[in-house]
């Protein structure tokens, strides 16, 4: 009866991490290139050892990759010259407040101190691993390989320079997860081989791979499923105090 009550607590805790991660997703839904968690996954279970007593508390063993889906998310055409995409799989390199970490998002601008930032703020990083500075320019241009070429202020007309290329990587046969900070990053901590791979479409923004409909119908499930284990918690209460009255019975 003891494991029976254990597995069915474990069970509502896993919804209420479940919950927390519908609604980090459904409220991350607008961000573009945002890519969506996974609910929680049970790495099996195990006993609580207590020495001299009974091994009747079970509880979850959980996986700690945050795994989340890697699937693209749609394009969005902008004709934003500064939006990017990259079209299928792989990733950009940025540098944010944390370590160097990749990301799907590619809704750039140009930051106060120059540097090419996402709308996270992250620096986009070059194949050097370097932060890319933007003179000021007339035009830009992201190449499908992730070349940047400008059209410099106070150059003649016509006049193409390359300021750098966009460090990218297809992250192949690498396990990826997100860390604390949100960010993606090889679950090794290192960074994945720059192979500039994946290809970059300019004017065009990747959407989040969140579906709304599929969250909404896992939160209805999670909800039912909340309701049967806290009936089931409260079934064996009832179980567990009649078996005791039995036993208080005089002979």
């Amino acid at each position: 009866m003891d494991k029976f009550i254990f597995t069915a607590m474990n069970t509502v805790n896993n919804i209420y991490d479940n919950r927390s991660v519908r609604a980090q997703n459904m409220s991350n839904i607008s961000v573009p290139g945002y890519r969506r968690d996974l609910g929680t996954k049970s790495a099996g279970s195990a006993f609580l050892n207590v020495m001299n007593g009974f091994q009747s508390r079970a509880f979850a063993l959980k996986d700690n990759n945050n795994i989340f889906e890697s699937a693209p998310g749609q394009l969005s055409q902008t004709n934003e010259a500064m939006d990017i995409a990259i079209r299928g799989e792989g990733y950009f390199v940025v540098k944010g407040q944390g370590d160097v970490s990749l990301t799907r998002r590619g809704d750039l601008s140009v930051g106060a101190d120059g540097f090419l930032v996402n709308g996270s703020k992250a620096k986009l990083l070059d194949a050097e691993l370097n932060p890319i500075q933007v003179p000021a320019n007339r035009s830009i241009t992201f190449s499908e390989n992730g070349e940047i070429i400008i059209e410099p202020v106070g150059a003649e007309a016509g006049t193409r320079v390359n300021i750098g290329q966009l460090a990218m990587t297809s992250a192949v046969d690498v396990q990826l997860k997100k860390f604390p900070d949100g960010e993606i990053r090889a679950a090794n901590g290192e960074v994945p081989e720059i192979d500039q791979k994946p290809r970059v479409i300019q004017h065009n923004v990747e959407l989040s791979n969140v579906n709304i409909t599929e969250e909404l119908v896992n939160s209805i499930e999670d909800q039912r499923q909340y309701e049967i284990n806290i009936k089931l918690i409260s079934t064996a209460q009832e179980l567990d105090e009649g078996t005791s009255s039995l036993m208080r019975l005089p002979n």
